[in-house]
């Protein structure tokens, strides 16, 4: 493999990270741990996004825990005092870089270091300045000494008492080539140590190890014991082993010695050569393989990102299996908490209504006359009626109508809640969705606003008789000689209707569908008006022919009746979307497709070619 070649790889990282990061918003939804803190998610959105397509650097960083003399040795392989020294653990809050001269210019800092601001360097003092914010200070080398290629950085510790270093440490260390891991005789095997350095392992960063402060030359061996430990427990085998010797007054001075240890390095001598001056870990550093490094980083970035068991695709099995409990919730909802409402027949009269206003301007003028008289004669007959107590008023039936209709619609919210609770209680996904609304909900407030939205409900809305008209000029289109023959009949049968005929209400309808029967010709029709009951023989002309029609007309008449009760039934509906649950179950509902979005397939596809290609090189 070229040592440029990840570069090809720069369409399909942003397309994995667009991707992800689509998902990411749902995810937190979902209940998926957000991957913001693991490795993989590091060295794909800190490490491959950032540089696969950018000037190729190598970026060293000086990391290690608190009190280990980090930015002493950063300053001494810069050259310079980028960064305070002091003998105070965590006080180096903010990573401070070395530039080759010139950089600055050429490369975009924050789009390098994702989740830092670059902050121009002033003084030493800069890495100790207090501040939230995630400033990387930057500074150029002034000497000109420093590799073109290469940037130094002095890191804040990775196991102080401020968790803010560790974070800031973390971030580093997925931008990074190569760790310079600072370690002494108390800090090589601290837990927060073996964590962040076994990150380092398992993205295959090149690592240079320093044990500081040794008793120099009298502890050399027992550092090989110290590193084996260290080795044993990170995964790290590092590419150079330096030993820094503990003196004061070199360390007041702003100076300290490295002296080099190949025989514990990777491939190194298996006896230690005898004890030699001070070695040049900067020239060492400059002229360290840059490229092959590099490759080596970004291979063991992407390695971390396919890794099936903690890498993005186990991400993305989390994710569908999370959706699929919300899949089992939605369907246990669909199964067990329906919305069911009984509602009090809707009363004939007010669909008849429609119907008829629909069919006047079809009808002829004489037929019109004829049902006009028809009509003044039986509200004379229904006024008799209830005069009698036989029947009670059209305001009387509909108030009674609607306390009917209330009561039902109180009754199912009620059983709805029930049965929401239930399914709640069976299901933990439900009940993180629902509990809050059913648990602390105000009931009396729910039902109060349901009785609000009965209350101002018309009794046939605009919206219904825009249903009717649009239903009715459907079917007329799609049965043009079937409503000929009906506007023929009501026109022969004018003279024929006996003058008694009761109409459904004060429309003059001819006929309540569902009650007429055929026998001998004869129709025989039933309409029920309140508690009056007036039964009639119709010719088979006129009215007669709606009753002979009714197979053709039954679905039409049953979805004009079932569309009223419908919007009857819509303030149910609002009270338990505006009051009661708000967005929560259109909210499972996009819980439950979240495995069906075309991100995650996509991430797939990725994430598979990667894989296949990765296992041949």
């Amino acid at each position: 493999m070229q040592t440029t070649s990840y570069a090809s790889w720069a369409g399909s990282i942003a397309e994995l990270c667009d991707q992800l990061a689509a998902l990411e918003p749902l995810a937190l939804a979902l209940g998926v741990a957000s991957p913001a803190g693991t490795d993989w998610h590091g060295q794909l959105f800190g490490k491959l996004a950032p540089q696969v397509s950018r000037e190729p650097v190598l970026v060293a960083a000086v990391c290690g825990g608190t009190n280990t003399g980090k930015s002493l040795i950063a300053n001494t392989i810069v050259g310079a005092e980028i960064s305070r020294s002091v003998p105070e653990a965590a006080r180096t809050l903010h990573p401070v870089a070395s530039l080759p001269r010139g950089l600055a210019a050429r490369i975009d800092l924050a789009a390098l270091f994702p989740g830092f601001v670059p902050t121009a360097w002033t003084s030493e003092q800069d890495a100790l300045a207090p501040g939230d914010d995630d400033r990387l200070v930057w500074r150029e080398d002034e000497s000109g000494r420093q590799p073109a290629r290469l940037i130094l950085l002095d890191t804040p510790d990775v196991d102080g008492t401020l968790r803010e270093n560790w974070r800031r440490a973390e971030l580093v260390r997925n931008a990074c080539d190569v760790l310079i891991a600072v370690l002494t005789q108390q800090k090589y095997n601290d837990a927060a140590v073996r964590d962040f350095f076994s990150a380092a392992a398992a993205a295959k960063k090149t690592v240079i190890v320093v044990f500081n402060m040794v008793n120099w030359p009298q502890q050399r061996e027992r550092i090989g014991g110290w590193l084996a430990t260290f080795k044993a427990e990170t995964g790290i085998e590092p590419l150079a082993v330096y030993a820094a010797p503990h003196d004061f007054a070199q360390a007041e001075a702003g100076r300290i010695e490295f002296h080099a240890l190949p025989e514990f390095a990777a491939g190194g001598p298996r006896v230690a050569a005898a004890p030699a001056g001070p070695a040049d870990l900067a020239a060492s550093l400059a002229h360290v393989d840059f490229d092959r490094i590099k490759l080596e980083a970004m291979r063991g970035a992407l390695g971390v990102v396919l890794d099936p068991a903690t890498g993005a695709g186990a991400w993305l099995d989390a994710f569908e299996a999370t959706a699929r409990e919300w899949q089992e919730a939605k369907q246990l909802l669909a199964d067990e908490a329906r919305v069911r409402v009984t509602l009090p027949t809707a009363p004939r009269e007010l669909v008849w209504n429609e119907i008829w206003e629909w069919l006047e301007p079809r009808r002829s003028t004489f037929d019109l006359t004829v049902s006009k008289a028809y009509r003044v004669a039986g509200s004379g007959v229904m006024w008799a009626a209830r005069r009698m107590g036989l029947a009670r008023s059209d305001e009387e039936k509909r108030e009674d109508f609607s306390a009917v209709e209330l009561a039902a619609l109180k009754q199912a919210l009620a059983d709805f809640v029930e049965r929401l609770e239930d399914a709640s209680r069976r299901n933990p996904r439900l009940a993180a969705m629902l509990d809050t609304a059913l648990v602390d909900g105000d009931r009396t407030a729910w039902y109060a606003d349901l009785e609000r939205r009965h209350a101002a409900l018309p009794i046939v809305s605009d919206d219904y008789r825009t249903f009717v008209r649009q239903e009715l000029d459907r079917f007329s289109a799609a049965n043009p000689s079937m409503v000929r023959w009906i506007l023929t009949g009501l026109n022969v049968g004018a003279v024929a209707r006996p003058a008694i005929t009761v109409g459904l209400g004060l429309a003059g309808a001819a006929v309540v569908p569902a009650a007429a029967a055929t026998a001998g010709g004869i129709s025989t029709l039933v309409h029920h008006v309140g508690d009056v009951v007036v039964g009639t023989a119709a010719t088979l002309a006129g009215e007669g022919a709606l009753g002979l029609t009714m197979a053709g007309l039954k679905p039409l008449i049953e979805k004009l009746f079932a569309g009223w009760s419908a919007e009857r039934s819509r303030v149910l509906a609002e009270t338990l979307h505006d009051v009661v649950l708000g967005d929560r179950l259109e909210e499972i509902d996009r819980l439950a497709a979240a495995a069906a979005r075309p991100e995650v397939a996509g991430a797939r596809r990725l994430l598979f070619e990667w894989r296949r290609e990765f296992s041949r090189t």
